[in-house]
């Protein structure tokens, strides 16, 4: 993955006789955190700027190398106005970066610029950095991801195939409002795609496929799921894949249900390996995909993609919570990437089960599976009142034995939470019985990215 891009730059004082009996400052301060930074990012470091002309050149220099996340670096006293137009550079907001030490009037000229740039709309964010504080470089890291957020997610399209699935209102969304907010294209295609593709593909590129799966996964058949459903669903997979190859749809929203799940095969595999980042060819990029067409939810799973490198994200219901026990279980329906499963003892890839589905008068599988332990963030896109509400919070996946999957539904995939959360605002204002998950800890990133969109952020851990 190529590094994120950041624009480094320091401005000066028009006074220069003044400027360079500290410029020693500027230097110290300047090469300090570009010793850090050149390391994570992409830097474009400009001359420091003295005047008007020059921040105009670069600020146009910005722009032209496609660069939304701006630090304006403030080592000593820098003339104010000569942040003007490279604050305007980006739509996005830009982070004024200063220091702590009482000789270099850092935080003096911060103020004064923090304060102009409100005064005329242009938003900014302040911090004084101590190179020695990993929180203050992690604070830079969530700005720089938090532009890199919303840009990537303004380049992404969706596709919805299908319509609204079994009365799910939640799951319905305004493409007009998608573009206008976040700058997704929303496009949409008929099912019946999937069908009439499915029939295209040699029995041979069939066989190879089903012949990975039975490596990678223990195949139970029996009652509706059978080699020929199975067929099925890999065919429908590699219709997918072809559909999004050839019209470069980044997301997707499938609704399954009815039409797909009792009248041509579920597709819950399909929208698992869709999922995942890597299939019977290979490696291969993550394209998250939402069943029951949920399109907030396939926009939230984007967003989790995006910030956790472009790894698998999923699509989850909340079955059940248990504030006393701080725990929460999110079981879905089938459509869960492999990813998510714990490597098996037995050194097969996943330690996941194809078993027939308890709906779907098609037939086909589902992807039993426990998902793996570890450090997850957890969110939801919704809408509240018209407006878009981000409920998130950070959390823990458990283990436990394959028996607990009795308790809820045998065949879906299960993931087992543990969670410090306010539980009872999580019931009173969640709206939506799906969450999404994704492994790492990125909760500070989602929270700048909203309110660059001025979107409503709930978190649930506070």
């Amino acid at each position: 993955m190529s590094k994120k891009k950041l624009a480094f730059v320091t401005l000066g004082d028009t006074r220069l006789e003044f400027y360079k009996k500290r410029e020693h400052i500027v230097k110290e301060e300047s090469q300090k955190l570009l010793d850090i930074l050149k390391d994570r990012y992409e830097l474009y470091v400009p001359e420091t700027v003295f005047n008007i002309e020059e921040g105009q050149k670069v600020a146009d220099e910005i722009r032209s190398r496609g660069i939304s996340a701006v630090i304006i670096h403030l080592p000593i006293w820098a003339t104010p106005n000569l942040a003007f137009r490279v604050a305007y550079s980006t739509d996005k907001p830009v982070l004024l970066v200063g220091n702590k030490r009482q000789d270099s009037s850092s935080l003096v000229t911060m103020l004064a610029i923090a304060g102009m740039l409100d005064q005329t709309g242009k938003e900014c964010y302040r911090l004084l950095v101590d190179v020695n504080n990993a929180k203050d470089l992690d604070e830079i890291d969530v700005f720089v991801s938090a532009c890199y957020l919303v840009d990537e997610l303004a380049r992404s399209s969706y596709c919805l195939l299908g319509g609204r699935s079994i009365g799910i209102g939640t799951t319905v969304a305004d493409p007009s409002q998608w573009q206008s907010l976040f700058g997704v294209e929303f496009d949409h295609k008929d099912q019946y795609e999937i069908v009439y593709r499915s029939k295209t593909y040699s029995d041979e590129k069939v066989a190879f496929y089903k012949d990975w799966i039975n490596k990678a996964f223990k195949v139970d058949f029996g009652e509706l799921f059978s080699e020929e459903t199975l067929d099925l669903q890999i065919r429908s997979y590699l219709a997918l894949k072809d559909i999004v190859k050839e019209n470069h749809y980044n997301f997707l929203g499938i609704k399954c249900q009815t039409d797909m799940s009792d009248h041509f095969v579920l597709q819950c595999l399909p929208i698992a390996l869709l999922n995942n980042n890597y299939d019977a060819e290979g490696p291969k990029e993550v394209i998250p995909t939402a069943c029951e067409a949920d399109c907030d939810g396939a926009l939230t799973m984007k967003l989790l993609s995006i910030a956790s490198g472009n790894n698998p994200s999923n699509l989850v219901d909340i079955r059940h919570f248990d504030a006393d026990k701080k725990e929460l279980i999110l079981a879905n329906c089938g459509s869960v990437a492999p990813f998510f499963s714990k490597p098996s003892s037995n050194g097969d890839d996943y330690s996941t089960t194809l078993m027939p589905h308890v709906f779907g008068k098609a037939g086909g599988g589902s992807l039993q599976m426990i998902a793996k332990e570890g450090k997850v963030t957890i969110a939801r896109l919704f809408r509240s009142k018209g407006k878009y509400v981000m409920g998130c919070f950070e959390a823990e996946l458990e283990s436990r034995p394959i028996e607990e999957l009795k308790k809820t539904t045998w065949c879906f995939p299960h993931e087992f939470v543990k969670a410090d959360i306010d539980y009872d605002k999580f019931f009173r204002t969640m709206n939506s019985n799906h969450l999404h998950t994704v492994y790492g800890s990125y909760g500070k990133v989602l929270e700048l990215f909203c309110k660059m969109k001025g979107i409503e952020f709930i978190n649930y851990n506070a």
